[in-house]
Formats: structure tokens, sequence, C-alpha cells
């Protein structure tokens, strides 16, 4: 796989699709506390966020990583892993993801309720009953709506990591939470 500085080279940011890249500190610190969460055979997908696809598979290749995104250009990084996604219809993927992803890591286009609410959507169908978990990155922005949308069991309520995400063109402030008892410690200094 490509190194984010390569990806970044390759791949211009979209904004009419709200395509923002992360830093490639922050891009490589997200690969490393994602890692943190996975086994070789941990099934994960990756919604609308390639930078994070893209550092996580550089940094370690797992075979289960799935790269749900509406632009087609990014199918030539990984075709096999590729799977077309438009949030605007939430029902539609592959039948072989429903119930199955234990990692989610999802970066909604759009910083309003309709897109998380069409995001959650896909997420309740594709995220392990179980072992699922949801790592969202998104702007500090819409906090309320996060509290808001991801407030009930299994997925939510999310809580507030300690991971720092920086965007290159960005002013605003982004964070990281996580659906799971201890997410509020990913990040730390003195853990994951």
């Amino acid at each position: 796989m490509v190194s984010v500085a390569e990806f970044k080279l390759a791949f211009g940011e979209d904004w009419q699709l709200s395509q923002f890249w992360y830093s490639e500190e922050s891009a490589a610190t997200i690969a490393e506390h994602i890692h943190s969460l996975c086994t070789p055979s941990t099934n994960i997908a990756f919604l609308c966020c390639p930078t994070a696809f893209v550092a996580f598979q550089h940094k370690k290749r797992l075979e289960n990583a799935k790269l749900l995104e509406f632009d087609q250009r990014f199918a030539i990084l990984s075709p096999k892993q590729f799977i077309p996604y438009d949030i605007d219809e939430p029902d539609v993927f592959p039948e072989s993801l429903r119930g199955k992803v234990e990692i989610a890591v999802a970066d909604p286009p759009f910083l309003n309720e309709v897109t998380n609410k069409k995001l959650l959507q896909t997420l309740k169908q594709i995220l392990h009953p179980t072992k699922g978990k949801l790592l969202l990155l998104t702007s500090t922005s819409v906090e309320k709506i996060i509290e808001k949308v991801y407030d009930a069991p299994p997925i939510g309520p999310l809580r507030k990591t300690s991971i720092e995400i920086e965007h290159g063109q960005l002013a605003n402030d982004f964070a990281c939470w996580g659906s799971w008892d201890g997410a509020e410690n990913l990040g730390k200094s003195d853990g994951n």
C-alpha cells in the first residue's frame, strides 16, 4: 500500500465531495491506535475515510480491511478491498458485510445530522452484533449531533478518545469518538 504522502500527491482533495485529508502524522497515529484494536483476522471497514485506510494498510496490511467510499478513484489503491459506497443509499452494501464488521472507522463527509443518521443506518447493519466497535472521526462542531444520533447501544453513547486529529486545510477542530467501554483511554500515552 502507498504511504499517506504518496496518496496525498496522487489524489487531490475534492471539496465538492467534502474530502479533506488528515495530516501524515494524524493518519499514522490513527493507524497505530486502530491496529492496537485488531488481530490479523479482524474484519474492519473504513467508511468515507480513505486517508485512514491508506495509513492503516501502509503500517500493516490486513486482508479483511475494506474501504467503503463514494469516490471511485480510490479503487485503484486496492481493488479487492474497495467497495463503492454512497452515504445517500445507506442500505446498499455487499451482503457479505452484514453483521460481520468488528471495527468500523468512519468520517461522515458532511457535518450535519442527516449525514450522521444515514451513516448510522449503515453501521447498524454492518457492525457485528456483539463485537462491533465504531471509531468516529469528525469535527467537534457536531458534538451535540453526535450525542443525539449515536445515543443508544450497541453503537452509542460514544466516548471522546484522546486521539488528536489534524487536517492540512481545515481550521475547525476534529476529534475521535469510540463506542466501547474504555474508548476514552484510546490515545492516552499510558495505554492504547
